[in-house]
């Protein structure tokens, strides 16, 4: 029995630093090409714990067997540095300095302000307003948004510019139901928006997702370039989950798979965005993806991420499934100074808002 053990064990620590080897490196393979590698990623967070748990295992057997998985971890340190943010010692508020030129932006996955079967869920909505108005944020970039411009309905984007006082806002209207029923993206600004286009980036079945939002902003005097969006979701429905749990997985992994190759192609339209963009660029939004993805490392490639630079932990964003999943992110380009990032825990909420100070570097 106990040799037994000790060859599951082996085997065990054998398997465990491959897998973790390969949940970090298969993400620079784009899912496009090879879609299987859309999958890595999503597991890296736990295959880092259990190999961490490996390690005391083998040092109480007196066994140099935990040269495999403190290999396999110190490889992996850069998907590592991706996941956690780490800044026990310093304070990074997010109220701004008196007389400075710092300045918030705030990203939201509103998840149609509460609309649900065409059904408007009061408490969600004014939830989702009060958060908007706590945040005080200068500029505003919400996902998944709905508005209604019939009169007995919901207009929400006069309802934020009133309880928010924004000045300036866009709508890329992305989706329209009934003539008044609309869907899309939306940037509300208490700066001027000098210039603001949609940019088609595929189809969606909700609206938001088939477009990204551009928007030239003139904060105190200098013109920055806002690029907002939501990549590609799996759209998972009852039936998908139904079928998961029966272990029939063939239909969810064809979903699954598309959504891959879809959202590596966005991710390189939105790189392509911010290669081309004249002005310091800040790119916020929903990827529908974790930072050990192919996705993420695309766009984040040549911009800081706010929460790296200023938060701790996990940064969840997603409020289910799983506690590590942080897939909401707020980039910006090394002409900024990040003093400040957060997700706002918001109650009812599938997606936690992220909010950063920044400001120009002079």
């Amino acid at each position: 029995m106990k040799t037994l053990l000790r060859w599951a064990l082996q085997v065990i620590n054998i398997l465990l630093p491959l897998a973790l080897l390969a949940s970090t490196f298969l993400p620079y393979i784009s899912p496009g090409t090879f879609w299987p590698t859309g999958f890595a990623g999503l597991a890296f967070p736990g295959l880092l714990l259990l190999n961490l748990i490996m390690l005391p295992v083998w040092v109480l057997l007196r066994k140099k067997y935990w040269l495999l998985p403190v290999t396999a971890i110190l490889l992996s340190g850069g998907a590592t540095l991706r996941t956690w943010a780490f800044h026990p010692f310093q304070e990074h508020s997010l109220e701004k300095a008196s007389g400075s030129k710092e300045f918030t932006v705030m990203t939201y996955n509103s998840s149609s302000m509460g609309l649900q079967s065409y059904k408007e869920n009061k408490a969600i909505r004014s939830n989702v307003y009060n958060t908007v108005v706590f945040g005080q944020a200068d500029i505003l970039c919400m996902q998944e948004f709905y508005t209604n411009e019939h009169p007995e309905l919901s207009h929400n984007i006069d309802s934020i510019r009133s309880k928010a006082g924004y000045e300036y806002h866009y709508f890329t209207k992305d989706m329209i139901h009934w003539d008044t029923w609309l869907y899309g993206i939306v940037l509300f600004s208490h700066h001027p928006i000098l210039q603001a286009s949609t940019i088609p980036c595929g189809a969606s079945a909700v609206g938001s997702g088939s477009s990204f939002l551009q928007a030239d902003v003139l904060v105190y005097g200098d013109t920055i370039r806002v690029i907002t969006g939501q990549l590609a979701s799996y759209m998972l429905n009852r039936q998908d989950l139904e079928e998961f749990m029966a272990f029939h997985f063939r239909g969810l992994a064809h979903k699954m798979r598309q959504t891959f190759t879809w959202r590596a192609q966005q991710a390189q339209q939105l790189a392509g965005l911010v290669a081309g963009s004249p002005y310091p660029v800040i790119v916020c939004g929903d990827f529908n993806d974790v930072p050990v993805s192919y996705t993420y490392q695309t766009v984040a490639a040549s911009l800081q991420d706010a929460f790296l630079k200023t938060g701790n932990g996990w940064g969840r964003t997603l409020s289910y499934l799983s506690p590590s999943l942080r897939i909401d992110y707020i980039l910006a380009s090394r002409q900024f100074r990040v003093h400040g990032c957060e997700a706002m825990r918001v109650a009812d909420s599938e997606h936690f808002p992220v909010i950063s100070r920044l400001s120009l570097k002079k």
